[in-house]
């Protein structure tokens, strides 16, 4: 039911936010006419659940575990590789200053990788082992790599004289005081040019003296000296540790002001790397597609949730009025199960067209409220104050792509900074989007094309008189 009314410019300027070229010359018509009609109106909205087998891997974590969503019925497997970065400035002292030493050659006394627990997410309790193996090449930031890219398969894993070995834990492992998986690395160790070594360390420090330049920068580092390495989930369920942060120490001894001092060099998995997670999804994707009821949220990757849009209800007796504002809502649907592993809902979702989820992630995109808009959980709903825009663009679409008039819901993740403001005061600065890789299940009431659908449009219309 429409409901109109006259109402005064001023009031109005307060209402219309977010114009696009289709209402940009409003105002200037208002303020030659003094007065103009408004018109609202709702109207229902689709929903239906979309497969998602991968998403763009930008972040600074590797995943590592297995564990089932209990909501969903749904087993997710994440396989970490991690890279190592090269400060230029080592801090390493002179060769002859080092006193360990194996007959004339400079060795470590000791190796260790330990991979800092940030968060984490299960049954701590839970033993849980993964293969840890060393890369035979890099996963450089050159392409992009997605969720379901496999270094195994694609040839990154080195297969002879490699590092590769079983480790066990669980989410509650230290190294002294600090949480996390500590993995000694004093075996023999053999390069890839046949060289043996007692063990890598003693690897790092030779090839440090003999090729500074490969510790220059983090590509020659990468590509000369240490690629990265794949942790691969063999054994347990119901653990995902969150891996951000590793740091590969080599222990030695040198001279310092006269005496003999154990120091360390230390590599970090930093931003100035890539971190990747290869995620499987096992799941009755058959039976959650289909289902009558919900519309589903899972990351990392997993489902998304597509709404269609009823553009032509929205112009169908509104010719000659301006669509100035509109107001989604999408309502969530509490856990069904009283699990204590139940996964969290996603708190920061994106909204955007079909064929723009991909380019707007590979692209480092910002939103823009115009085709993208930011949504979060409040009060058990998704809301979206105003996309007017977007279905202004729809509106002059090519109707024959199928996608013409359907956006999607993608759970991510926000950076901000704040700063001061010009006015003096602070302010929040959105930095980055990414897709969300964290453990989350959302369940959504599904829309539909009836008028009770669960999920509505509010939208409001004006005409200049």
């Amino acid at each position: 039911m429409n409901l109109k009314a006259i109402i005064p410019i001023a009031f109005m300027a307060l209402a219309i936010v977010g114009c696009d070229d289709n209402t940009g010359t409003l105002g200037n018509s208002l303020i030659k006419d003094g007065s103009f009609m408004v018109a609202t109106d709702s109207f229902a909205v689709a929903s239906s659940t979309v497969a998602v087998d991968s998403v763009l891997s930008k972040n600074t974590i590797a995943y590592l575990g297995y564990v089932r969503d209990p909501e969903t019925g749904s087993y997710i497997t994440g396989d970490g590789m991690i890279q190592l970065h090269s400060l230029a400035d080592l801090g390493l002292p002179v060769k002859d200053s080092i006193v360990s030493r194996l007959g004339r050659d400079i060795i470590a006394d000791s190796c260790e990788l330990f991979l800092p627990l940030a968060k984490s997410y299960g049954d701590s309790t839970r033993v849980m082992t993964f293969n840890l193996h060393e890369l035979q090449k890099p996963m450089l930031e050159t392409r992009a790599f997605y969720t379901n890219f496999d270094p195994e398969a694609n040839g990154y894993l080195r297969t002879t004289n490699a590092i590769n070995k079983d480790v066990s834990y669980t989410l509650t492992s230290k190294a002294g005081k600090s949480k996390g998986i500590l993995i000694r690395m004093n075996e023999e160790y053999v390069a890839k040019d046949g060289t043996p070594y007692n063990n890598f360390g003693s690897y790092i420090l030779q090839t440090y003296y003999k090729h500074p330049e490969y510790f220059k920068n983090t590509y020659s580092f990468l590509t000369n000296v240490l690629p990265g390495f794949y942790l691969k989930h063999r054994g347990g369920l119901g653990a995902m540790a969150h891996v951000e942060g590793s740091l590969l120490n080599v222990f030695y001894r040198s001279k310092i002001k006269g005496k003999d001092s154990t120091t360390w060099v230390s590599f970090a998995g930093t931003e100035e790397v890539l971190q990747h997670t290869k995620i499987t999804n096992t799941a009755a994707n058959a039976t959650l597609l289909a289902d009558s009821k919900y519309t589903y949220l899972k990351t990392p990757a997993g489902f998304f949730t597509q709404l269609t849009i009823p553009v032509e209800e929205l112009e169908r007796g509104h010719h000659g009025e301006n669509i100035n504002l509109v107001k989604l809502s999408v309502p969530r649907v509490n856990n069904s199960t009283q699990s204590e592993n139940a996964l969290d809902a996603a708190t920061n979702v994106l909204l955007l067209p079909v064929d723009s989820v991909d380019s707007f992630f590979k692209q480092d995109i910002l939103m823009d409220n115009k085709v993208s808009f930011l949504g979060s959980l409040v009060a058990n709903t998704y809301t979206f104050n105003n996309i007017a825009n977007v279905i202004n663009v729809m509106k002059k679409a090519d109707r024959n792509n199928p996608n013409w008039n359907k956006l999607m819901i993608v759970p991510v993740t926000v950076s901000t900074v704040t700063r001061r403001s010009q006015s003096g005061g602070n302010e929040t600065v959105i930095t980055k989007i990414v897709h969300n890789m964290s453990l989350t299940s959302t369940k959504l009431l599904k829309g539909t094309s009836a008028q009770d659908s669960p999920i509505k449009l509010s939208v409001i219309y004006t005409k200049v008189q």
